[in-house]
């Protein structure tokens, strides 16, 4: 299945990637890889999920444009949050010190591939 291929590629492609997860705006999960178990990537994007849904309610009021990535830094973990569409997005969670611009640029390149499955 693409889903899982294409997170494979990217948490074994980018240094500190602890997992990744395909999810819907309703927090049910389509594909996930993770690395570390202690990971609960779920729980990362059902969380960031109507984080995702706000922003992008503003960003309409502001006409900014469509929302495509919010990155969330915390001290113990970096959250990546890609738009696939405007209902799915990918949650890459990785540690504060792995490689943020590599797993931003494997997602950017993933989701061209991606979107053509939601059509």
């Amino acid at each position: 299945m693409i889903f899982q291929e294409t997170l494979r590629e990217i948490v074994e492609r980018a240094d500190g990637v602890q997992g990744a997860v395909i999810m819907g705006m309703d927090g049910i999960a389509i594909g996930e890889h993770i690395v570390d178990p202690a990971c609960s990537i779920q729980t990362v994007g059902i969380e960031y999920a109507s984080a995702i849904k706000s922003i992008q309610k503003a960003a309409h009021s502001l006409e900014a444009g469509d929302v495509q990535e919010v990155i969330i830094n915390t001290s113990s973990s970096v959250t990546i949050l890609r738009l696939i569409t405007r209902e799915y997005f990918i949650a890459l969670s990785l540690l504060p010190d792995g490689n943020h611009g590599r797993a931003r640029y494997l997602l950017r390149l993933a989701v061209p591939r991606l979107s053509g499955e939601f059509l």
